[in-house]
């Protein structure tokens, strides 16, 4: 299938069409979802599926957390925050090796970006094949 970059008419990024993704680049992705699958999540019942909702949807980081991230943070939150109660950016970077939702964002943006893939059609893509592994 020929792959033709698209431009996003609103901030200029230029990404291929997700449903060009070839066999190599889905085993790849494939690899990431299995890695990730399953994994409880705080507000969906995935973890997957809450990256997807915080994505493509509702914007809401807290939507990706999975219930181990939830309950660590949780367990941290106190001398974490700014002044307005909210988590400090640096408490995500200090942590991102504990926190499950954290590396596998970072592994879908390097996927989408070795590959010029939209972020959002990926993450929508990991939550429909993460659904076709459960049933």
């Amino acid at each position: 299938m020929l792959k033709k970059l698209i431009t996003c008419k609103y901030t200029a990024e230029r990404y291929y069409a997700i449903n060009t993704i070839n066999a190599t680049e889905k085993a790849e992705l494939q690899t990431i979802v299995n890695k990730y699958k399953n994994i409880e999540g705080d507000y969906s019942s995935t973890m997957l599926q809450g990256i997807a909702h915080y994505m493509c949807d509702s914007g809401i980081l807290t939507d990706a957390y999975s219930v181990a991230d939830a309950v660590y943070i949780k367990k941290h939150y106190n001398n974490n925050v700014d002044a307005y109660g909210n988590l400090r950016d640096s408490f995500y970077s200090e942590n991102k090796h504990v926190l499950q939702f954290i590396q596998c964002i970072a592994e879908l943006n390097n996927f989408s970006n070795k590959y010029k893939f939209n972020s959002e059609d990926v993450c929508t893509l990991i939550a429909d094949m993460e659904e076709q592994l459960v049933f």
